[in-house]
């Protein structure tokens, strides 16, 4: 278990690094403009996949998969309001075997967009609601907390449909049943505003 946190972190790392070394790059390509990006009145639907990693050793292995759902309003050109169901997997480690699941449940999931970087468009979100834990693990209250950036598939597809965003999402969620069973997610999938 120890090797594969290390292999994480020194992953997570190189993401960072990349990061960091390309951000020269976007800043000389693409100016800061300051306008609000949420297309009030209009409908936003989601769907993305990625890895999420424990944020602590609770006796859950470190990385498991996460599925991800949204649906959002725009509330006004800065503001979308709505909510996000999430599932996530993670297996135990020690004399028990199997995994513990954990549905969480967001009725109430804020986002806001501030501005782009040319094409691409970053945003914040929180969220509150409930963690729903499988294998005798007590439910609990869910927060979660994240940062994401959208990118407009017609800039890549001529014929792509207009409104269809691809989209990567990092976030911390709050999950603490009898230990902290917090997690990180980085989500990669599909956004679209209609």
């Amino acid at each position: 278990m120890r090797r594969n946190r290390e292999q994480y972190v020194f992953g997570g790392a190189m993401v960072l690094a990349l990061v960091i070394s390309l951000a020269p790059a976007f800043s000389q390509a693409a100016e800061w403009v300051h306008e609000g990006m949420a297309e009030e009145g209009k409908f936003t639907a989601g769907f993305r996949v990625g890895p999420s990693f424990t944020t602590q050793s609770a006796g859950v292995s470190t990385a498991g998969p996460a599925l991800n759902f949204q649906g959002m309003y725009g509330l006004n050109k800065w503001f979308r309001l709505g909510m996000m169901l999430e599932w996530e997997s993670h297996g135990i480690d020690g004399p028990r075997s199997g995994s513990v699941d954990t549905i969480t449940l967001l009725p109430v999931n804020l986002e806001y967009r501030p501005g782009h970087f040319g094409n691409f468009i970053p945003y914040f979100t929180t969220g509150l609601g409930v963690n729903i834990n499988t294998k005798d693990v007590k439910d609990t209250f869910a927060w979660r907390i994240g940062g994401g950036i959208d990118y407009a598939l017609t800039n890549l597809v001529q014929g792509a449909p207009k409104g269809l965003m691809l989209n990567m999402e990092a976030a911390w969620k709050r999950n603490h049943p009898d230990s902290d069973g917090s997690t990180m997610g980085l989500l990669f999938g599909v956004r679209h505003t209609f």
